[in-house]
């Protein structure tokens, strides 16, 4: 395989961040530093597929800064790619400074929903990714260690479903990250932006982002730099976004 003469006798190390049941190792070919990430088959049709994330990091390339797909692969048990490193480190290192995250996370969220979504082939929808997560529990491949406290009235993953299909909201679509949070957003010392992890992007209402940037400036930051992200507010939205990812 194509894939394994890439990588050749370099030594593959596990990348631990993370919860998707994708796996992910570094490794060097000389002086460069690559990912090898798998997603299992049974994924094939799900924003967990590495091979929607490469196709949807080729499509990003010129429009905002990504990785370099390298290539990708396919068996008969996973999906295969390989990308290049990107410069920076994670945005997650800049939190102790209230003020810079709160930027940082402005200008993830000005860059990403600046992106032309007339010729977007990737569908990130509420309804698609509904559909996705009915798919996944239905296939007991769900987040077993989820937490529905925030949330009274709701206490398993099919009153949840219930929930979703009871307030699934109009959209008004833009180019999403899918899961734009402080580690899939990769910061330079001149404060340039590179985006990784990108399987669940595509078109998608413009608070699905929003409520990701806003949990995580409220839990890791503070809730005074949460709000001051948001110039108004639509917290029905944010919730149904929050509520969506809590199986994934």
């Amino acid at each position: 395989m194509r894939i394994q003469h890439f990588i050749g006798d370099a030594v593959l190390h596990r990348d631990e961040i993370g919860e998707s049941p994708c796996q992910v190792h570094s490794f060097r070919r000389g002086n460069e530093l690559y990912f090898l990430k798998t997603s299992p088959l049974i994924y094939a049709g799900t924003t967990y597929s590495v091979l929607r994330e490469a196709a949807v990091l080729q499509w990003l390339a010129g429009k905002v800064q990504v990785p370099e797909v390298v290539m990708t692969a396919q068996d008969q048990h996973q999906e295969y790619m390989i990308t290049r490193a990107v410069p920076g480190v994670p945005l997650a290192d800049h939190l102790d400074d209230e003020g810079r995250a709160l930027a940082l996370f402005r200008e993830a969220l000005r860059q990403m929903q600046a992106i032309d979504i007339s010729g977007c082939p990737f569908d990130s929808s509420a309804e698609v990714r509904l559909r996705e997560l009915e798919f996944l529990v239905s296939q007991g491949l769900i987040d077993h260690d989820y937490d529905f406290s925030a949330w009274p009235g709701l206490d398993t993953p099919q009153d949840l479903l219930a929930r979703l299909h009871a307030t699934l909201p109009q959209e008004e679509l833009v180019f999403s990250h899918g899961d734009l949070n402080d580690s899939n957003v990769f910061v330079t010392d001149n404060d340039q932006l590179y985006f990784i992890d990108l399987g669940r992007g595509g078109k998608a209402d413009r608070w699905l982002d929003i409520a990701f940037a806003h949990r995580n400036l409220r839990e890791d930051v503070s809730a005074a730099a949460a709000a001051q992200l948001l110039p108004d507010d639509a917290p029905a939205k944010r919730q149904f976004f929050e509520q969506l990812d809590e199986l994934f």
